[in-house]
């Protein structure tokens, strides 16, 4: 499967490359130029005592120089490494330095006491990786504190969470507890609201059905008023009715007796 290419990816991983090969610099540099100083220290003719001084010197600058530049620090166990490495560079210089002028001069006595003091370049250099991994602080040491950091923090977590579930908890209880409430005092004024309506309608019913009996009432003793005066009025025209037969009978006795008045008054 191949991947897409990324020019940012490109140029971190040249920039980081670049920041490994510039870590590594100052160890040849030192290398190369204390073992020249060395070599020239003893043309010159230099004690042993200031050589050596001056490869502890490198060795020393070195690592003052590594551990303090951020860009050209490396792990604390490379960087005790290299001092070692640089002390026993130095002193197999020095050591072939001095079987070099052993074949020129054959003395036994200098290349022995060259061979001791050449040594102090690799004790130096013990020394500082000793300290420095001494220093340093170990692996499985960081492994166990962040173990103990994060059991910590998993425990900081779920006391938070456990403090959440129970404050959530009794927000919902509370909420359970005022909407419960809220519902109660809304029931019984809906059913106080409710019985005023009713009582009001059953007054307002009362009262109606109190005027429609009275209206009814009314109504009924007008009815009787006008049957009995209907009846009355009947009884009247019944004996106007009468009178008026009484009258057209009389009347037309009358008139009978006055026709047969003329009829003899005619024949005479």
């Amino acid at each position: 499967m191949r991947y897409p290419y990324h020019a940012a990816d490109e140029r971190a991983r040249r920039e980081k490359n670049r920041f490994v090969w510039l870590s590594r610099a100052p160890f040849l540099i030192a290398a190369l130029c204390g073992g020249a100083s060395l070599v020239a220290l003893k043309l010159l003719g230099f004690d042993q005592v200031y050589i050596t001084g001056t490869a502890c010197a490198i060795i020393v600058a070195y690592w003052a120089i590594v551990a303090a530049a951020p860009m050209l620090r490396i792990r604390e166990d490379q960087l005790g490494d290299n001092c070692y490495y640089l002390g026993f560079l130095f002193t197999l210089a020095s050591l072939a330095y001095a079987l070099y002028q052993f074949g020129g001069t054959g003395d036994v006595d200098q290349i022995v006491a060259n061979f001791g003091l050449a040594l102090g370049s690799t004790i130096t250099g013990i020394l500082l990786r000793v300290l420095i991994n001494q220093a340093r602080r170990d692996v499985l040491e960081t492994e166990q504190d962040a173990r103990m950091a994060m059991a910590e923090a998993v425990v900081r977590l779920r006391t938070n969470i456990d403090d959440a579930v129970l404050a959530l908890g009794s927000f919902c209880r509370s909420v359970q507890q005022v909407t419960a409430e809220q519902i109660g005092v809304a029931a019984k004024e809906t059913t106080a609201v409710l019985e005023q309506s009713v009582v009001r309608v059953g007054d307002t019913s009362q009262a109606a059905m109190q005027q429609i009996d009275a209206a009814f009432a009314e109504f009924h003793e007008h009815a009787s008023r006008i049957n009995a005066t209907t009846a009355q009025t009947a009884v009247a025209m019944g004996h106007m009715l009468a009178a008026i037969d009484s009258a057209t009978t009389a009347i037309r006795e009358l008139d009978d007796s006055l026709r047969g008045t003329i009829e003899r008054d005619r024949r005479r």
